[in-house]
């Protein structure tokens, strides 16, 4: 083999691997696991599924699969709300491809999806502001059976995403890809419960394929990839967080304290006042026992740990973030 041949084939295979549309995230040390912040669960019942009925996804011949997911679990908690909403896959993608920083490779990762959903939102099929259908947090699952299992029961449906082949899903009960098979990644959809022996997803592939568009797999082939979304946004957030009003503009490149008074704390005060940290009151130029308890606040909400008060680079990092 020539060395041009070599490296036509190198990059075929990466592209092939990827063709189902979803790319193994990056290690981020910020990820939150479901290990480390909640050690002791109720006992699981031997058989569960989430009670809502979600729509099967058909994603075609695109690489739209994050997007599928993405919509369906978005939907899912719209459904516990009693609102019957249906959310645009590609619409989803589109944004992630936006942000995923690899905007020539067809697919994109769950963990860019779940910030498109926390930040920007969801755009409805039959249009609208997307930014109303926003999720609050998401948390990554370990892939072993108790931790999935423990993840649908006490969140919902969840994400999940596998190495697979296309002979190892000719039907609804997956097998790993074997040696010579070609393998590709994909997000395979969203896992809603489980019975005797098996862990229960739906696909994205229609609902002709495998058991109506469901599937089943067990310990010996688990996903190499879950999420969860931990907490959803209502619809009037905007409302209830008060950005109807004026919202400050300010950037803090200086560490403030608690006995400082200069007109950035003042800048601070008002900002913090916006998020509802700060209380109802007029706004000074000095940093008190009410200011360090606003910054508590904020820092808590934010998961800026330690919170402290002290209002120092992570703080300043987030709310520039916020108020830039």
């Amino acid at each position: 083999m020539n060395i041009f041949n070599f490296f036509k084939n190198l990059f075929k295979k990466k592209e092939e691997n990827h063709g189902k549309g979803l790319i193994k995230s990056l290690t981020d040390y910020r990820d939150i696991s479901l290990g480390s912040v909640k050690k002791e669960f109720a006992p699981l019942p031997e058989t569960y599924k989430v009670p809502y009925i979600l729509d099967i996804k058909d994603q075609g011949n695109k690489p739209t699969c994050v997007g599928e997911t993405l919509s369906t679990i978005k939907e899912e908690k719209e459904r516990r709300e009693g609102n019957f909403i249906n959310f645009d896959p590609e619409w989803i993608y589109n944004e992630c491809k936006k942000i995923d920083g690899i905007p020539n490779v067809k697919g994109t990762y769950f963990r860019i999806g779940l910030k498109v959903l926390q930040k920007t939102g969801a755009m409805p099929v039959e249009g609208g502001d997307p930014s109303r259908y926003r999720i609050g947090g998401y948390i990554r699952i370990d892939c072993n059976i108790k931790s999935l299992k423990q993840a649908i029961y006490e969140f919902g449906a969840i994400l999940v995403g596998f190495y697979g082949s296309n002979q190892g899903w000719k039907t609804a009960h997956i097998r790993k890809p074997l040696i010579g098979e070609k393998q590709w990644a994909h997000a395979t959809a969203v896992a809603v419960g489980w019975d005797k022996d098996n862990i229960i997803a739906q696909n994205s592939w229609g609902d002709r394929w495998g058991d109506k568009g469901r599937f089943y797999f067990n310990k010996d082939y688990l996903p190499f990839s879950a999420w969860a979304v931990v907490t959803d946004l209502p619809n009037n957030w905007k409302e209830l967080l008060g950005e109807d009003k004026d919202k400050p503009t300010y950037r803090f490149d200086n560490d403030l304290w608690r006995g400082l008074r200069n007109e950035e704390v003042k800048e601070l005060q008002e900002c913090l006042k916006f998020l509802g940290c700060f209380p109802d009151i007029k706004c000074t130029t000095f940093f008190g026992d009410i200011t360090r308890k606003a910054v508590i606040n904020f820092q808590k909400r934010y998961n800026i740990d330690p919170p402290y008060g002290y209002f120092g680079p992570l703080s300043r990092d987030k709310i520039n973030e916020l108020f830039l």
